[in-house]
């Protein structure tokens, strides 16, 4: 899975710069070879938008401030964060690494790691079914009785839903903002990709990836903006995502979709969504 490293360097060749010093960060594109290139620059500075607040989107105002510019990274590496940064960061799902080596010896190492992880999620047992590419065999549902299926989210993790009815009632798909198909991790108006289910027979089917123009680019939003997402997931019955604002969600409430604040295990969201009947007709 490809994703996006953000380095505190004064130079391009060390990793050389506390967080809270770093005047730009260079941004590597890892792909799904684990092979890596630079796509250049990007400013550390913050953005006030006046007027963001009266208008439908990210919690009533929108400011960019000193880790929102990074949201599309999965890794900042720099040789020191302070603890509120890791925390600002971590809130974005973004993972801080202290490091004070030449980035070509730090990569491999931030790879692999990644590379670990991904097949750890890979091996969860889960009633979420991804079928291989050029699949043409039907899936044949399996018995598992694991206690990792049994409570898909606990209580502490409970999913948080809006309440509206919906009149999408003949629909049983639902639309997760991830970057990587297997974490809810994306703020609404931040979303690029939506993986798309399909609820049926107890279980969910995965269909395919829809990309979109995020609709919060800089911190500006419009209503022209927010159709043009729901458009892309009109067939949708439900939104799942990590985060949204008061008015986006009331955007998609009138559009008649369910919206689900929720940034888990996707597999586990869309348990508990099965399982506890959350959607009219995903039983």
């Amino acid at each position: 899975m490809s994703f996006k490293i953000a380095v505190a360097t004064s130079d391009g060749i060390n990793i050389d710069t506390e967080y809270s010093k770093a005047t730009k960060f260079l941004i590597l594109n890892v792909d799904d070879e684990g092979n890596y290139h630079s796509e250049g620059y990007l400013h550390n500075y913050s953005i006030s938008i006046d007027g963001c607040g009266s208008c439908v989107g990210c919690h009533g105002g929108c400011q960019a401030n000193e880790t929102e510019f990074l949201w599309e990274c999965s890794y900042v590496l720099a040789t020191s964060f302070s603890h509120r940064i890791t925390k600002l960061l971590n809130r974005i799902y973004i993972d801080t690494l202290e490091v004070n080596l030449p980035i070509e010896k730090a990569l491999p190492k931030v790879i692999a790691f990644e590379n670990r992880r991904s097949n750890f999620g890979k091996n969860l047992k889960t009633s979420v079914w991804v079928p291989p590419r050029n699949a043409t065999e039907e899936y044949v549902p399996q018995n598992d009785s694991s206690a990792d299926n049994t409570n898909a989210v606990t209580e502490k993790e409970s999913v948080q839903f809006s309440p509206a009815v919906s009149n999408r009632t003949g629909l049983t798909r639902v639309a997760v903002a991830s970057s990587d198909g297997k974490v809810v991790n994306r703020h609404f108006g931040h979303a690029q990709d939506f993986y798309i289910y399909e609820l049926r027979d107890n279980l969910a089917y995965f269909l395919e990836k829809r990309s979109v123009q995020s609709c919060c680019n800089g911190g500006g939003h419009t209503i022209d903006s927010f159709n043009s997402v729901a458009s892309v997931i009109s067939d949708c019955k439900a939104v799942v995502v990590a985060k949204i604002g008061q008015g986006a969600s009331s955007f998609l409430e009138n559009k008649g979709f369910e919206v689900f604040e929720a940034p888990y295990l996707i597999s586990r969201v869309l348990d508990k969504i099965i399982k506890d009947r959350l959607l009219e007709s995903a039983a």
